[in-house]
C-alpha cells in the first residue's frame, strides 16, 4: 500500500514550485513567441489577401483604361473603313458611268456603220437582184 507521510506533500510543493518556475522562465516566453507567430502570419495573411484584391482592382482598372484608350482608335479605324467604302463606291460609279458612254458610243459607232453598210446594199438590191435573176433564168433581163 501507499503511505502518506509528509515526503508526499514536500513532493507535491517541489512539484507546485516547479510548476511556477517553468510557467516563468518556458511556458509562458513559448506561448509569447507562438501568438507573436499567429500575429505575423496573420497580418501576412491580411497584406496577402489586400494585395490580391489590390491586383484585382488594377487589373480592372487597366482593362477600362484599355477599353476607354481604344474606343477612339476604333471609332477613327471605323471613320476610315467608312470613308473608304464610300471613296471605292464613287470610284466604281465613276468607271460604271465612264463604261457606259463608251458603251453607247460604241452602240452608235456600230449602227451607224449597220445604216451605212445597209445603206450600200439597198443601193446594190436592185443590181444583186438583176443579176440572180439573170443567172437563175440564164438570159439576161
Amino acid at each position: 500500500m501507499i503511505n502518506f507521510d509528509v515526503t508526499i506533500l514536500y513532493q507535491f510543493g517541489h512539484f507546485l514550485l516547479l510548476l511556477i518556475i517553468l510557467n516563468f522562465i518556458l511556458f509562458k516566453p513559448v506561448l509569447r513567441a507562438l501568438d507573436k507567430r499567429n500575429s505575423t502570419l496573420q497580418g501576412l495573411t491580411d497584406g496577402l489577401e489586400k494585395a490580391k484584391a489590390d491586383t484585382v482592382d488594377l487589373e480592372k482598372g487597366y482593362d477600362l483604361a484599355y477599353v476607354e484608350k481604344r474606343k477612339p482608335i476604333l471609332g477613327s479605324r471605323d471613320a476610315v473603313i467608312s470613308e473608304a467604302n464610300k471613296e471605292a463606291v464613287h470610284v466604281i460609279e465613276k468607271a460604271r458611268n465612264e463604261l457606259s458612254e463608251e458603251l453607247a458610243k460604241i452602240k452608235s459607232g456600230i449602227e451607224a456603220e449597220g445604216k451605212k453598210v445597209y445603206d450600200s446594199l439597198m443601193a446594190d438590191v436592185g443590181k444583186l437582184s438583176t443579176e440572180a435573176a439573170e443567172k437563175i433564168l440564164r438570159r439576161s433581163i
